[in-house]
């Protein structure tokens, strides 16, 4: 048995967790970023990967675009939901429910 069928699917799956967790942490600067412009909070300070899939760049290659669930709260007590959509590393949309503020 080749040793490239082996490694190739191992390098592969390295180069995507690592491409993912540089993306996670650019969606959550987007996150915390977004948060504080609105004087909300981010609540847990994180994340989570919700979807991956390609889609085509505007400049034409093909590129994953993931998103990402986070929680805020604009009153300390009231828990919403919002998402950051990259398309590569880039903020796609940023999107935050309704929600109540102080």
């Amino acid at each position: 048995m080749d040793l490239g069928w082996i490694l190739i699917p191992l390098i592969a799956g390295l180069w995507f967790w690592w491409d993912t967790s540089a993306a996670k942490e650019q969606a959550r600067l987007y996150a915390k970023h977004q948060c504080q412009l609105q004087q909300l909070q981010l609540l847990d300070d994180t994340v989570a990967l919700q979807s991956t899939r390609l889609e085509r760049h505007p400049k034409g290659h093909i590129t994953l675009r993931r998103q990402f669930n986070f929680e805020f709260s604009g009153d300390g007590e009231q828990r919403c939901q919002g998402y950051v959509r990259l398309l590569g590393k880039q903020a796609q949309e940023i999107h935050l429910d309704i929600h109540r503020i102080n």
